[in-house]
Order: C-alpha cells, then sequence, then structure tokens
C-alpha cells in the first residue's frame, strides 16, 4: 500500500459491483479500481443479508484476495471485512432489510461459524446495544474484533455501557441513530464523553452537514476520526438505477434515493473526493490526512507499511 493512499473500511461498492453480491469478479474490480480514488486499502463491507448469503460473500472476498496476491498489479488492498449487517435494530435499519436482522444473542454463533470457515477474515462488526444479548456478545468479542455501534436506538447511557464493555467505535456517526438533543445526547454525547471511541463520519456534505462536519472535527479527539465512503455500486458510475442488495436506489446528481421519501441509501462518493470536500469545508488538511489514512488503520491495529 502506498503511503500517499486512503483507506476506506466502510464500502459496499462501486463500480457496479456490490460486496453483497459475492462475486469474486466484483470484488477483483472493486479492488483493482479503488486505486482511481487514490484509495490503497479496504474493508470489503456487507449489508443485512442471510446468514448464508454473508458465508458467500467471505468466500468470494478471501477467493478474490487470493487471486489479487497471485496475479500482483495494482490494486487496493483488502484490509478484512466489515459486518455491517445482521445485528441491528429493525427500527433503524433504513435501506437494509430489517426482516433479515438478527439479534445479538445469537450472534455468536455465526461469528464463530465465520472465523472457523474464514479465519482472520472478519474484522468489524456493527451493532446495536441496546438489542438482546449485546452487551454480553460485547464482552466476549471484544477482544478479538472491532466492536462498532451502528443502526441502533441506544441512548446515551445505553452508548456509554457498551463502550464499558469493549465497544470501541461507531459506524457511520450520526446517521441510523438517534440524534443529539439539549436533554437527549445519545450517542454522540456518549462519544465525547468517552475519548478513545473511533467515529467514522460520512463527509459527502449530504449524509452530515459541512457545519455538522466543522463541529465534529473540532470536538472529536483527531486521532478518532474515520472518514468512509459508505458507498454503494453506482459510485464512479452514472446516474441511473441500481440495486443496494434487496433495495432499488435511484443515483441522481451525486446522491442516492429510496423509497417514497427518497431517503438516502449509503453514497456515491468516494474517499478521494471526500478529502477535497472537507478541505473547502474548511477542515485542517492535517486532520483530514490522519482521518483518511492513518486512524482507520489504527482502528484495526495496523500501521502503515
Amino acid at each position: 500500500m502506498d503511503n500517499n493512499s486512503f483507506v476506506d473500511t466502510h464500502i459496499h461498492g462501486a463500480f457496479g459491483a456490490d460486496v453483497s453480491d459475492a462475486s469474486v469478479e466484483g470484488i477483483l474490480t472493486m479492488a483493482r479500481r479503488l486505486p482511481e480514488f487514490d484509495v490503497g486499502a479496504f474493508c470489503p463491507t456487507t449489508m443485512t443479508i442471510s446468514v448464508d448469503d454473508i458465508m458467500r460473500v467471505f468466500e468470494a472476498v478471501m477467493k478474490a484476495n487470493d487471486i489479487l496476491k497471485t496475479q500482483g498489479g495494482s490494486y487496493a488492498e483488502i484490509l478484512g471485512i466489515h459486518l455491517e449487517g445482521p445485528f441491528m435494530s429493525p427500527n433503524k435499519a433504513g435501506v437494509q432489510n430489517k426482516d433479515l436482522c438478527i439479534p445479538p444473542s445469537e450472534a455468536g454463533k455465526i461469528v464463530d461459524r465465520i472465523e472457523s470457515d474464514f479465519p482472520g477474515m472478519l474484522k468489524i462488526i456493527d451493532i446495536a446495544p441496546e438489542l438482546d444479548g449485546a452487551m454480553d456478545f460485547i464482552r466476549q468479542y471484544k477482544d478479538r474484533y472491532v466492536i462498532s455501534l451502528a443502526h441502533t436506538e441506544a441512548d446515551y447511557d445505553t452508548a456509554c455501557e457498551a463502550f464499558e464493555s469493549g465497544a470501541s467505535s461507531v459506524t457511520h456517526l450520526l446517521n441510523a441513530m438517534n440524534p443529539c438533543t439539549k436533554r437527549s445526547p445519545g450517542i454522540l454525547g456518549a462519544v465525547f464523553d468517552n475519548k478513545d471511541i473511533y467515529c467514522e463520519l460520512i463527509c459527502d456534505g449530504i449524509h452530515i452537514s459541512p457545519p455538522v462536519l466543522r463541529m465534529l472535527f473540532a470536538m472529536l479527539p483527531e486521532d478518532r476520526i474515520i472518514v468512509v465512503s459508505d458507498s454503494m455500486r453506482g459510485a464512479g458510475m452514472p446516474d441511473g438505477e441500481y440495486k443496494l442488495a434487496d433495495a432499488a436506489v435511484t443515483v441522481k446528481g451525486g446522491r442516492t434515493y429510496y423509497g417514497p421519501e427518497g431517503n438516502l441509501a449509503g453514497s456515491v462518493t468516494n474517499m478521494g473526493e471526500e478529502a477535497q470536500r472537507l478541505v473547502a469545508f474548511g477542515i485542517d488538511p492535517s486532520k483530514i490526512l490522519k482521518a483518511c489514512r492513518t486512524n482507520p488503520l489504527s482502528r484495526l491495529n495496523l500501521v502503515l507499511k
């Protein structure tokens, strides 16, 4: 990996490919073309899909990784898989299939199966800490994986308990979770009071407005902010209709739309664009570089080579 490259640890798809397709060719396309976005390493990220489909994703990513290492050439390194679903709240599933959500009380056997069949491939597990079995799961698996709070209705106290139990990260902060208000600080308030927590931010200026991004970059520790694309298969593609797992998503003018209300469904931005936008928003370039390169690796306990 080039020291000038960015690291995207939350990316579902790009260039017409989607991780949840469980396609070896799709993963290869992403890996070989992500350097066009200045991305040198990434974590293929799943959606909330069936357990059998999750296993097929792991098999496809492992096969693609073997091909990349054998054939060489220019490609973005696969760091491991980010499991965004299915251990999330159905009430905060958004574009993801709420009917396939699984309570954390049943997560252990699934994670153990993944580790048995694909050792070392799973890196990040998203979880809604208010759900049944979540705290026990966090305590049991915190030393083996990055446990990240996501797609959750958790309040401040629940988030703090999750951090005390060993969760070390928040997935796309402020998206798919309750807001921070003057009497209900939510996960953002819990992050503010727990300075060692890594926080993903989607920095396209759409998922979080530029003034709020400026606030977050000012208030959060600069070695804990992680820029992610959260992009879907429409990234790097023309406007049109695309599938995100089972959902039909419209891409128009650099934004995703799904459902009758035109809700967001991931992004079609990329790390290079986000870095440029952050500069335009007035963010300190040194903080941007850490958030796009060093911090994503630090969360995975890796360093730039």
